[in-house]
């Protein structure tokens, strides 16, 4: 074997692989060997179909699986012993593979293409980064207050619809003309929320309505996920592809949330019996809340615009071109070379913030210990029963959930590496240099949505851009 490295230019170079018969042939014949002793035949004892057939029936496929698989260990034991970083993986030229002759040739050459990982020095000591501390006032504590009545209260049925309301009613799928469709999908009592619709004009259908209502819309307009409109729907996952863009859907009942009304029940309900006493009680815990709440979102803000700030500051160049074949190529669910245009800002961002992240850990030897996983896990597991009204939780249960969970690897994995983020935020908080800013609730709402990213998922919002959404919009 004979492996030959070609730098196109800094940031792209190609593999030359050249393997002959005394690379691979060995492998195969054990491998067909394997074969002939377990395969069975008509006409033939076990073990006795002669090695000619089992060549013919099976050999080619053997060859090639063989000489991926030895060409695949080989391109990682090569950039292993030449310590190359790569971003993505190597792809072979399809040009290439097309003209083998897996019949007859017992000599091959491919060519990989590979993205070259670029060397990365971030510099942003003494850049200067606002830091927004939020001053107390009372629309802040107005807000929370009004969250917490919304958490607590009701559901009760109302008459005409609004946006925050939830609205329930029949799908039924019709044909292109937009007659009821033979054999369709009908859904009943299935409920619908105007708010978390992201189409304006799809958004106002479910506007102002009352039970009995009708109207035509494409359910998946409503929903994103296919997971969410399956079950909107009522069908089974992957069923998708096949229905009509058309549905009628009509309103059968219409939800509001009644807040709840401000009593002791209340007060009992939200921090336990008798932790608050009077109404100036809960009034002093709410305005502590919600101040280390905002505070919280701000002391986040800062971390995210840190961290832009060093993407901003430091220059990094990626092997564009390449990146974009290999998304296309190496994506699990078919996609275009237009999608991945459309998304690849997005992705060449992460892509700059994980070589940011590996040059900081290799220069300032960042590492996660076992323990500092184990904690973590204990914390996420905390935090999850506190979300429930379970604040106190057996150590060793919390003990024994933790070890479950860092026992798979992905789980560890993701752990490892919020660990790690953790520890690359705050060596860059502590590069930069700290802008006080005294701001009031409503200017850092304002701050905070301007700088909000149109594209991230609900998911990733934080807590208190979910608890304060009504002041917290982000833009379309």
């Amino acid at each position: 074997m004979d492996i030959t490295r070609t730098n196109i230019d800094s940031l792209n170079a190609e593999l030359n692989i050249k393997l002959g018969k005394d690379d691979y042939q060995k492998k195969v014949d054990t491998v067909l060997s394997d074969y002939q002793r377990k395969v069975k035949m008509n006409g033939f004892r076990p073990g006795k179909v002669p090695m000619g057939m089992i060549r013919k029936m099976y050999g080619k496929s053997v060859l090639v699986d063989e000489i991926n698989s030895l060409i695949s260990k080989s391109i990682y034991e090569y950039l292993q012993e030449n310590k190359i970083d790569i971003l993505g993986n190597p792809l072979p030229k399809k040009e290439e593979e097309s003209k083998i002759d897996w019949d007859n040739q017992q000599d091959f050459e491919f060519t990989y293409e590979m993205g070259l990982a670029p060397e990365v020095r971030v510099k942003i000591k003494d850049e200067k980064v606002a830091k927004y501390n939020v001053l107390p006032d009372d629309s802040l504590v107005n807000k929370y207050v009004d969250y917490l009545r919304k958490r607590h209260g009701k559901y009760v049925d109302t008459e005409n619809s609004e946006k925050e309301d939830l609205v329930y009613g029949d799908f039924v799928e019709l044909s292109d003309d937009e007659s009821v469709k033979e054999g369709g999908i009908f859904k009943e009592n299935s409920p619908v929320s105007p708010t978390a619709i992201k189409s304006d004009a799809v958004q106002q259908l479910f506007l102002n309505k009352s039970v009995g209502h009708s109207f035509v819309v494409n359910p998946k307009d409503i929903e994103e996920s296919e997971t969410a409109i399956s079950t909107m729907l009522g069908l089974e996952k992957g069923k998708l592809e096949t229905i009509s863009d058309k549905f009628k859907f009509t309103v059968t009942r219409i939800s509001r949330i009644e807040l709840a009304e401000l009593k002791q029940e209340f007060y009992d309900m939200v921090y336990g019996p008798g932790v608050i006493k009077d109404d100036k009680g809960f009034m002093d815990k709410v305005a502590t809340e919600a101040l280390t709440m905002v505070q919280n979102e701000s002391d986040r803000k800062f971390s995210n615009d840190v961290v832009e700030k060093a993407l901003s500051k430091t220059k990094i160049d990626l092997p564009d071109e390449f990146l974009k074949k290999w998304l296309v190529q190496s994506n699990e669910k078919p996609i275009t070379p237009e999608q991945v245009e459309e998304e690849y800002e997005t992705f060449s961002k992460g892509m700059k913030w994980q070589l940011i992240k590996g040059s900081l850990s290799k220069e300032h030897n960042v590492e996660v210990t076992e323990e500092e996983t184990l904690n973590e896990a204990r914390s996420f597991i905390q935090n999850q029963y506190a979300q429930y009204g379970q604040a106190n939780i057996d150590p060793k249960e919390l003990d024994d959930i933790a070890k479950k969970i860092i026992a798979s690897d992905e789980e560890k994995r993701k752990i490892n590496d919020n660990l790690i983020d953790t520890k690359i935020i705050k060596l860059l908080r502590d590069s930069v240099k700290t802008n006080e800013v005294d701001i009031s609730y409503e200017e850092f709402v304002k701050v905070a949505s301007d700088d909000a990213d149109p594209s991230k998922k609900k998911s990733d919002e934080s807590a208190f851009s979910r608890f304060f959404k009504s002041g917290f919009k982000k833009k379309r």
